[in-house]
């Protein structure tokens, strides 16, 4: 199965292995080492107060933006391409059962779908058929992150790149969706080769055929930055908040405070390269929190303040898209 990276860089969810780590033993890279475990063991969590929003009620907020995407991916399948998958996953395992039949009429199926799908939507060339989805949330504040990105170049410019590996596998805290894709350029090919391989009693060529095929399809990788998404729910409760008939100002201004504080932190674990973008945000959030102050902050302010934000989270979710 082909993997294409889109920013959102595809990352997959792994352990924190020490025991795995390879590399040269000089004196540098021994002192590169110490420094690593002495942070890994440490593992020092902060998070800024959240006075005015529980975390389950963060954490549901989050989980809600994220089945949009979700629910965007799924809503680009097909159903003739998802039951040709599927079938040909069927004559597969048939033929590995050695159900001669029914791997044939799974095969039918398959071409009868494809065939539709090509017709109906000549113009596509890969199609979304499944989505699964992989959530890392890296509970840590600023500083910690600070550190860490400190100790991982150390461990670079000391030749121990494993090391800073380790350390930079850490930086993650994102909702991950690996959408798999059907290559309708070749996958109608390879189903009629397959029936051929069957008709003419070739069982292990149609079954090596078949293998193939699946191992064809190709996943891109959606990452969604969990900061930048919490960033949005602490907003959208301080607008929220802001709109009361009486609005609590203290209320109003820690959400804010969170939400410029989400941004900060998505910056340093290094989500986008977009430091203009962040620190105009930065700025918006904290000109918002002085018109609130001075009484001069109006339901616009924080209209404004939110869509910019969501046009940036669109940005940074498709930045990197290949």
């Amino acid at each position: 199965m082909k993997t294409k990276n889109s920013f959102i860089a595809v990352f997959t969810a792994s352990a924190l292995i020490l025991g795995g780590l390879t590399s040269c033993n000089t004196p540098n890279n021994q002192k590169a080492n110490k420094k690593v475990e002495k942070t890994i063991s440490q593992k020092k969590i902060t998070k800024p107060d959240t006075l005015y929003l529980s975390k389950k009620d963060l954490n549901n907020k989050v989980q809600i933006k994220a089945q949009k995407e979700i629910q965007k991916q799924m809503s680009k399948f097909v159903k003739e391409a998802v039951v040709t998958l599927n079938q040909t996953g069927t004559a597969l395992k048939d033929l590995q059962a050695k159900k001669i039949k029914a791997a044939q009429i799974a095969l039918r199926t398959a071409d009868k779908n494809v065939t539709v799908l090509l017709k109906k939507q000549p113009e596509l060339g890969l199609v979304p058929v499944d989505v699964s989805v992989q959530t890392q949330d890296l509970v840590t504040g600023i500083n910690q992150v600070n550190q860490i990105t400190k100790l991982a170049k150390e461990a670079m410019n000391a030749g121990n790149y494993q090391a800073a590996a380790v350390l930079l596998n850490q930086l993650k805290s994102e909702i991950d969706l690996s959408v798999v894709n059907l290559p309708l350029g070749t996958f109608p090919q390879g189903i009629k080769l397959a029936e051929k391989q069957l008709n003419q009693k070739q069982t292990k060529l149609a079954e090596e055929t078949l293998f193939g095929l699946l191992n064809s399809l190709e996943v891109n990788q959606v990452i969604m930055p969990i900061p930048v998404l919490k960033a949005q729910a602490f907003l959208s409760a301080a607008k929220q908040e802001f709109n009361m008939k009486t609005p609590n100002q203290k209320k109003v201004l820690n959400l804010l405070e969170n939400a410029d504080y989400q941004l900060q932190l998505a910056q340093a674990m290094g989500y986008g390269n977009f430091s203009a973008e962040y620190t105009s945000l930065s700025n918006g959030i904290k000109q918002i929190e002085k018109l609130v102050k001075s009484g001069k902050a109006t339901p616009e302010h924080f209209k404004q303040i939110e869509n910019k934000l969501n046009v940036f989270k669109n940005k940074i979710v498709q930045s990197k898209k290949k």
